[in-house]
Parts: structure tokens; C-alpha cells; sequence
């Protein structure tokens, strides 16, 4: 049995035609796994080496896809990065209420890079989520999600050197502060009601006339007595209307017997000062007539 060899031309062609479609092949597959679909949130957003960490992306994946990888790439790992997550269905993972995927990592950072054979971890480190079919590498979407270690032991998930949260694309726009609602007017001042007219003052009543004061009777003039004697004046007064008991008024209450005592020591010291200025009259005359 012998086999014919192809000639040296032929298989020079054949080699390059092969060389060519791997080529190509590769290019697709590169292409492909650059689309990025969505983003990525690592938990807890700060931790250390030792820290069990969780990926959850913001949507599903594509509906061609039916499994995904992880790999993790920064100083250390490979240029092609290492792989977290191995191939693995999506129906093995929860996911939100708006349809993202959460995929638990089953290893800490500090055991990723022992495996890749380093033992210090510094800077940034990205986590892509790949999805793609069982049997076929083909990325069908990318979802990122970056780390930065400050230190060998801690990380967080904003980069320590720019802004925590990233600016947006557009100030937004600043809604027209609402117009001031024009002042109520003043309502008009209720107009004063007129004042009642003062009430003519009654006219002061004419103060009754006095009554003329009862001219003061003269003193009887007391008849000289013999002996020096005065007549004597009563002061029994008789009972009252009441023609009750003796020396009472029944009008006022008073006791009508003090008070005829009371008068007839007034008639008698009126008499006597009358007497005694008669006789100094009468004593002052006789001397200016004997002289």
C-alpha cells in the first residue's frame, strides 16, 4: 500500500488557507467578547482580601444565552484573566426583581491570587460576566464590574483617586421656580360707622328755691319778778299721739322727757346771760350819770 504525498506547492496553499480561517475566527470571537450590555455591582461595596464577595448585574442576559462564565483581571492575573466562575447554567442563579443575575463567588480575592501565583494585590481589578451558550464561548453580552485595592488587605468599589460617583452626562435642567402667586388685595377698610349723637345732658332740675329760714321769734322780755325771782316756763310736756307712755314722740322715738330737760337748760342760760348783761348795761349807765 502506498500513499501519494500531496505536492510541496499544493500543501504551502492548504497550510495558509487554514492559518487564514483561524485567524479570522479569532477576530470574531475577540469582537464579540468586547460588547459590553450592562454593568455590574460587587457586595459589599468595601472589604479586605478575605471578604466573601457577590456580582449581581443590572439586566439579564440576552435571550440567545443559556449559561455564564466569570473571570477577574488586574496586576497579577493573566492578561486574558482568570476565570472566578466556571461555565455554569443560568437557571443555577437568583435573580432580581428587574430580571439581573446574582452570582455568589465561591472564593475570596486573597485565594484567587494564590492561585495565580502573586501575593500582593494593588490597584484596579475588573470582573467580567460573560454570557454565552453551553457549548460555545462566544460572548452574547459582557457585564463589568470594577474593584481597587488601597491596600494588600482592602478594596473598595469607587476609585480612591477621582470622584465617588461619576458625573452625568447632562446638568439637568432646572425646573422654572413656580411664579409667585400674586398678592390677595387688600380688602377695603369697613368705613367707620357714624357715632352716635351725644344725647342732650338732661337739664339740671331748678334746685328748689330755699325756703325762707323761719325768722327767730323774739325772746320774750321776763318781766322783772320781785325778789329777783324769774316766772318760771312749764317743761311737762304732754304725751304724744300715741297717748302712750309719758315723755315719749311716737314718730321719732325720743324720749320727750330728755329732751325737755335739755330745753329748759337752754331757756335758763339764755335768761341768765340776758339778766347779767342787763345789769352791767344798767351798772355802767348809773356811774356815767353820777359823774
Amino acid at each position: 500500500m502506498s500513499i501519494k504525498l500531496a505536492n510541496r506547492p499544493t500543501a504551502v496553499r492548504v497550510g495558509a488557507l487554514i492559518a487564514a480561517c483561524g485567524a479570522v475566527g479569532m477576530f470574531a470571537a475577540t469582537a464579540a467578547h468586547a460588547e459590553v450590555v450592562g454593568s455590574m455591582e460587587v457586595t459589599p461595596a468595601t472589604g479586605s482580601d478575605a471578604s466573601g464577595m457577590s456580582l449581581t448585574t443590572s439586566k439579564a442576559c440576552p435571550e440567545q444565552a443559556t449559561n455564564l462564565i466569570v473571570s477577574v483581571k488586574g496586576a497579577g492575573f493573566p492578561a486574558e484573566g482568570q476565570n472566578v466562575v466556571s461555565n455554569s447554567p443560568l437557571s443555577t442563579y437568583t435573580t432580581t426583581t428587574g430580571g439581573g443575575i446574582v452570582v455568589p463567588l465561591t472564593q475570596t480575592m486573597r485565594d484567587y491570587a494564590n492561585t495565580a501565583g502573586f501575593t500582593t494585590l494593588q490597584g484596579r481589578y475588573d470582573f467580567t460576566l460573560t454570557c454565552r451558550t453551553a457549548f460555545n464561548g462566544t460572548s452574547l453580552g459582557d457585564f463589568t464590574a470594577p474593584i481597587w485595592f488601597t491596600s494588600n488587605t482592602a478594596y473598595r468599589d469607587t476609585d480612591p483617586n477621582g470622584p465617588s460617583t461619576p458625573p452625568s452626562s447632562s446638568t439637568p435642567t432646572q425646573t422654572a421656580s413656580p411664579s409667585d402667586t400674586a398678592s390677595p388685595t387688600d380688602t377695603a377698610s369697613p368705613t367707620d360707622t357714624a357715632s352716635p349723637t351725644d344725647t342732650a345732658s338732661p337739664t339740671d332740675s331748678v334746685s328748689p328755691t330755699d325756703t325762707a329760714l323761719p325768722t327767730d321769734t323774739a325772746l320774750p322780755t321776763d318781766t322783772a319778778i320781785p325778789g329777783g325771782g324769774s316766772r318760771g316756763i312749764s317743761t311737762d310736756v304732754s304725751g304724744g299721739a300715741s297717748g302712750g307712755g309719758k315723755g315719749s314722740l311716737a314718730a321719732t322715738g325720743a324720749d320727750a322727757a330728755a329732751l325737755g330737760a335739755t330745753a329748759a337748760a337752754l331757756v335758763a342760760a339764755g335768761t341768765f346771760a340776758v339778766r347779767r348783761a342787763r345789769r352791767r348795761a344798767l351798772l355802767d349807765f348809773t356811774d356815767n350819770a353820777g359823774h
